[in-house]
């Protein structure tokens, strides 16, 4: 993974519970609004399990793709849907079988969470 910077970098190894977003040459850096968000909904420190997420909107159906140093500031979100890969490879090809734009009105079989 490419960070944006040796902070980035440093956070995603040590920090506690986090989301990163990619920004549009493809680095990782932290989000700390939605890390904020993500810690007001999860108030008891989360284990950390680093995975990439897809997330897809419930509204809008446009899936995004996060890191996370921990999935359950992710999971059972109420605004939307969050599928979890062990690998930066893996949560881009699920992305790019989705299309562009990466919309969808449900999450279909073949991007369905790993197991």
């Amino acid at each position: 993974m490419t960070f944006c910077s040796p902070f980035d970098k440093e956070l995603a190894a040590t920090s506690p519970a986090a989301i990163f977003v990619r920004n549009t040459d493809g680095e990782w850096r932290l989000a700390p609004d939605l890390t904020r968000d993500g810690r007001n909904r999860v108030l008891d420190p989360p284990d950390r399990d680093p995975a990439h997420a897809l997330f897809r909107d419930k509204e809008t159906g446009f899936v995004s793709w996060f890191y996370v140093t921990a999935t359950a500031l992710l999971r059972d979100h109420p605004r939307g849907e969050p599928r979890f890969y062990p690998t930066e490879a893996e949560a881009g090809a699920a992305l790019d079988a989705i299309g562009r734009p990466p919309l969808l009105p449900a999450w279909p079989e073949e991007v369905q969470q790993p197991e």
